[in-house]
């Protein structure tokens, strides 16, 4: 039984653009936060394994097993055009005070390698999607039934 991929192709497109775009939003918060001294990027960061790992549990519902494959990707895309973006986030969060922030930071924030950076969302992902898809599984499971009914 051959299922329809392209919704999920869809969707995971999809999600990929919704978790490159909060990751974005993330990164100048966290930028904004650590110049103010809040002291609010864990939180935001948090947050934004939280959003990642919603949008994956999504893809495994949609998808099952492709899904989970999905969820994957969507998160290698995600963090991907985050990471390329994070220099311009710097920018981006230094625009209310460019002369503070070059002070605080220098004159360039460089990013760092993408193994460092996506490693924990690679990992993280992976494994709730698998959670989920294995409990989905698990769902239809009755313990109370015996072999011979």
């Amino acid at each position: 039984m051959k299922k329809n991929v392209a919704p999920l192709i869809a969707l995971t497109v999809g999600c990929t653009v919704a978790a490159a775009i909060f990751g974005f939003g993330s990164e100048v918060f966290s930028f904004r936060s650590a110049y103010a001294g809040a002291g609010r990027e864990p939180l935001i960061l948090l947050t934004r394994t939280i959003v990642f790992i919603t949008l994956a549990v999504i893809l495994v519902f949609k998808g099952g097993w492709p899904g989970v494959a999905a969820a994957l990707v969507m998160t290698v895309g995600g963090t991907l055009v985050e990471w390329a973006l994070f220099p311009f986030s710097f920018e981006f969060a230094a625009i209310e005070d460019p002369a503070g922030y070059r002070e605080e930071y220098g004159e360039s924030v460089t990013r760092p390698t993408y193994g460092a950076w996506a490693l924990f969302d690679i990992i993280g992902v992976g494994i709730a999607a698998i959670l989920a898809q294995g409990l989905k599984l698990m769902a239809h499971v009755d313990p109370r039934r015996t072999p011979d009914e």
